[in-house]
This record gives structure tokens, sequence and C-alpha cells, in this order.
């Protein structure tokens, strides 16, 4: 029974020596991340000082958290918060570690408890992905092992008994406090993203618009993004049409029949810029904007409805580059398709192909 007791002292003894590492180093990795990162807290100083030393007073909140579990603040808890506060260059502050000091000796009141989870949302919402789930990692890391020093009972210390079970409630609800602070941060990130997603349509919706005025000379048309957004996937289909260097009625009915399955009707002015395209050939860079546009889109879709838009959008060119009838060797009202239609399609496909494969 001996024996065995020591066994298990002795391995404890080995764990805490490889925890307590293991905590340095989780605490070093702190440090590298907050005097690495852009967050501002909104209550600091603009002194790039100040705001060091509230990024990392804010780090030590969980730690005295997690030691006021208790009730009480056993000299191995201060030890290990005091050893953070070292490493981290508090000791220095004469202010901050003063105010510390009296954190450790009278519990933090629920309002102060409540503005530092607040501000671990600020914190991070100033992170990357991979600084936050690092950060979530060395939190835990740390608050475990200042959880596990609350015991002055060497004997139960040894047995391994070194968590008590408001520890583990606490350390819990601190656990759920950074994944709440984590997923609110990825929801406002995922929330910029789309605006910034949105906002990059909107700009390439108008390239379209800006390409088209710089051909005819204006620059100050009226019409909306949205009407313009329906032209995009029908800028093949005109470049198509042009391939020989003239539109038949046939090609132009053909075309007009396409925009209205998109939603372009008579009368819009999405519909009578479709007519001005039919009427006076559009440069290359002006297609080619267009085509770049429209891969674009394509490659935010699933693999199964970018083979349908193709599918779709190369039946509609062969119809219309059919319809003009070939070239001399074709007589017009023929279905051969022209070497200058086929280069044409061969060339849409390529700008294409990235956003039908990718």
């Amino acid at each position: 029974m001996m024996n065995r007791f020591f066994r298990r002292g002795a391995n404890e003894y080995r764990r805490q020596i490889s925890l307590k590492d293991l905590f340095a180093r989780q605490t070093e990795r702190l440090k590298t991340i907050i005097e690495s990162s852009d967050w501002k807290n909104p209550i600091a100083s603009s002194a790039e000082s100040e705001v060091l030393t509230a990024r990392l007073l804010l780090l030590l909140a969980p730690l005295i958290e997690i030691a006021w579990a208790d009730g009480k603040i056993t000299r191995r808890e201060s030890d290990a918060i005091l050893e953070v506060a070292a490493k981290y260059g508090l000791a220095d502050n004469q202010t901050e570690y003063s105010e510390l000091l009296n954190k450790l000796t009278a519990r933090p009141i629920p309002q102060i408890v409540e503005r530092m989870w607040q501000d671990f949302y600020y914190f991070f919402e100033g992170l990357s992905e991979p600084e936050r789930e690092e950060v979530k990692f060395c939190v835990r890391v740390q608050a475990q092992f200042v959880a596990e020093q609350s015991s002055n009972n060497l004997i139960t210390f040894l047995r391994g008994e070194r968590v008590s079970q408001t520890e583990r409630k606490f350390l819990n609800i601190i656990f759920e406090q950074m994944e709440n602070a984590h997923t609110a941060a990825q929801s406002l990130e995922d929330e910029r993203k789309a605006i910034q997603t949105a906002e990059s349509n909107a700009s390439e919706m108008s390239e379209i618009t800006v390409a088209a005025d710089n051909y005819y000379g204006r620059a100050d048309f009226d019409e909306t993004l949205d009407d313009y957004s329906k032209l995009i996937p029908l800028v093949p289909l005109v470049k198509t049409a042009w391939a020989e260097g003239r539109v038949t009625k046939r090609e132009r009915h053909l075309v007009f029949e396409a925009a209205n399955r998109f939603g372009i009707k008579e009368g819009t002015p999405a519909h009578r810029r479709l007519g001005e395209w039919l009427e006076l050939p559009p440069t290359e860079e002006f297609f080619d904007s267009g085509l770049d546009i429209l891969r674009g889109r394509w490659q935010k879709l699933d693999a199964e409805e970018k083979d349908r838009r193709r599918f779709e959008l190369f039946d509609d060119c062969t119809r219309i580059a059919e319809a003009s009838g070939g070239t001399s060797n074709f007589p017009s009202g023929g279905v051969k398709i022209c070497a200058e239609e086929i280069a044409t399609v061969k060339h849409i496909a390529r700008k294409l192909d990235a956003a039908a494969t990718g």
C-alpha cells in the first residue's frame, strides 16, 4: 500500500513538473500573440504601452477568477498568477502591479467580472481565427494549472485530488465564456466578410457599366447595378453574335430571347443597353471584363450548378453561331458554324473554364 502511494506521488510529481513547464510555455506564447496582434482595448489609452498592459492584464483575469473559485486564494495559486505577471513584465508597472495585488487579496465584484468577459469579446474581434484558437488553448492550460494549485494539503495533492467540484464548475464557466467570445468574434468576422463580398460583387457589377460607358463615351447613365448585373451572363452571347463582324436579325432575336429568360424586359434600361451592344460592337476589353466577372460568379457555385449554367450558356452560344449561316463555304440559312465563330466560342470556353471545373 505504501509503495503504491509513493508511486502515485512520484507520478503526480512528474505530472506537475510537466504541467508547470507547459504553463510557462503557454505564458510565453500568449505574450507573443498579444505583442504582435492589432487588437485595441476600447477602454485603454492610445499609448501603445498602456494598450499592451491592458491586453496582458485581461489575460490574467480568468486566472484570478478560477483562483477565487473556492472563496480564497492559496499561496501556490497566487504564486502561479504572479509568475505570469512577471513574465508579462507587469511587475515593472507599479500602478498595474498594485491593482493586480488588490485583485488577489479582495475578490473582484460581479460587475468587474462581467466587464472582463465583455473585454474578451472585443479582444477576440481583433485576432485572427488561428490566434483565437491558440489563445483559448493557452488560457485553458493556464486556468487548469492554477486550479490544481488550490490544495495546500500535500496528501490530497499527491493522491491526485487536484480540482474541487466548485473549481470544475468555474473552469467550465471560463471555457464556455471563452468559446462564446470566440463564436461572437467569428460571427462578426463572417458578417464583415459577407459585407465585403457584397461590396466586391457590386464593384464587379459596376465594371461592366464602366466598360460600356467608356466605349460609348458616356458616363452619366442612371441605370441601377441590378440592371447591369442581369446583363453579365449575356456578354458571351453578344460576343458570339459579333464573331463575324456583324449581327444578323436571327442572332439578335436569339440574344433578346435569352435576355427575357434572365428577366430583362423590353423597355427597361438594361434592355436598351443590350440593344446598343448589338448595334455597335463593344471592344475586346469590354468583352474580357464581362467574362472575368462571370467567371468570378461561377467560382462561387457548387459543381452541379456550374455544369448546368455552362451547358445552358454554350447551348445559347451554339444556337447563335448557327443562326448566322456560316461563311461563303456554308450558304446563309445553313446550320454550320464558321471558323470565326468556332474560335470565339473556344475563347469564351477558355475564359470560363476555370469556373466550370474549379
